[in-house]
């Protein structure tokens, strides 16, 4: 019983040794300078402009713009010139690769925007009315065909997904890319280098 009592005096006379050492410390120990918070800065940029702190004009003069990327918008893109002829009086374009959509070789003006209720290119390129006016129909895969399900039989008149011809089917403009194009397409069948066979091979390589 006396060996308790004589360690927990022990305890209590380290606890108060211990609280007694802790407040001599803080306060013999020096204040920090007021100024210790605000961080220096060399005296060559301490008055750099707020600009400074934003990316370099390193960044200007990139791609085909040749403006500053971090503030040009879509209207300092350069409108592209076309001198295509007018529909009905231009020959096919070659594909740019096997069964890849083909290019518009005509003009599109006035034709375009699609929307949903009036689509222009159907007037020509619909099947039945392409045979009558010298335009190339519209292929089964527009038509009769949904590859993205397993309703093949489905009959409508366009199908929804290639509707916006435009979304594929670009039209031709003078530019000069500022990156040229070295790409060589390879034909299996040379036919196909102005046809497609797509509604015949859509699933090739997933059977």
């Amino acid at each position: 019983m006396k060996a308790m009592v004589l360690l927990l005096g022990l305890f209590v006379v380290a606890v108060l040794a211990f609280l007694v050492y802790d407040a001599t410390a803080k306060k013999t120990s020096p204040a920090p300078p007021a100024t210790a918070t605000a961080v220096e800065q060399p005296a060559s940029t301490a008055n750099a402009p707020a600009e400074a702190a934003t990316p370099s004009a390193e960044s200007t003069g990139a791609g085909i713009r040749s403006s500053d990327l971090l503030t040009s918008g879509s209207e300092e893109l350069p409108v592209p010139t076309t001198n295509a002829p007018a529909p009905g009086s231009a020959e096919r374009l070659p594909r740019a690769y096997e069964n890849a959509p083909p290019q518009i070789p005509h003009s599109i003006e006035g034709l375009v925007p699609i929307t949903l209720g009036n689509n222009a290119c159907l007037s020509c390129h619909l099947p039945g009315v392409a045979e009558n006016v010298g335009a190339t129909p519209l292929p089964p895969t527009h038509i009769k065909m949904d590859l993205f399900s397993d309703s093949e039989g489905k009959k409508v008149p366009v199908d929804p997904a290639r509707y916006a011809c435009t979304q594929c089917h670009t039209p031709q403009a003078d530019v000069q890319p500022p990156v040229p194009n070295e790409f060589q397409p390879e034909f299996r069948n040379p036919e196909l280098k102005n046809k497609s066979n797509l509604d015949q091979q859509w699933n090739e390589g997933v059977q």
